[in-house]
């Protein structure tokens, strides 16, 4: 497998090389690179999230949408209307 690379990413990946602009180079490759991966000159890196951060990215966002949540029900029990909270919040 053949992995094009231009600036030190991954553009494409083909099973033989044909040319190129002069810009991009031809780099022998596991059949597990993907256009997207860095290539630093001898080894490739995913840029793929694991799933550990995107449990964490998950984790956060639902945090956010909670603590939101709770927020506007604070301000409806301090007697705020819809459109005072709407206007503190957006």
């Amino acid at each position: 497998m053949k992995a094009l690379i231009l600036n030190g990413k991954v553009v494409d990946t083909a099973s033989a090389e044909f040319e190129v602009h002069s810009s991009m180079t031809w780099v022998d490759c596991a059949n597990t690179v993907k256009v997207g991966d860095s290539y630093d000159g001898s080894k490739f890196t995913s840029n793929e999230l694991t799933t550990d951060e995107i449990a964490a990215i998950k984790a956060a966002s639902d945090k956010k949408i909670a603590d939101k949540a709770a927020g506007k029900t604070k301000l409806k029990e301090l007697g705020l209307t819809d459109d005072q909270i709407a206007a503190l919040v957006g």
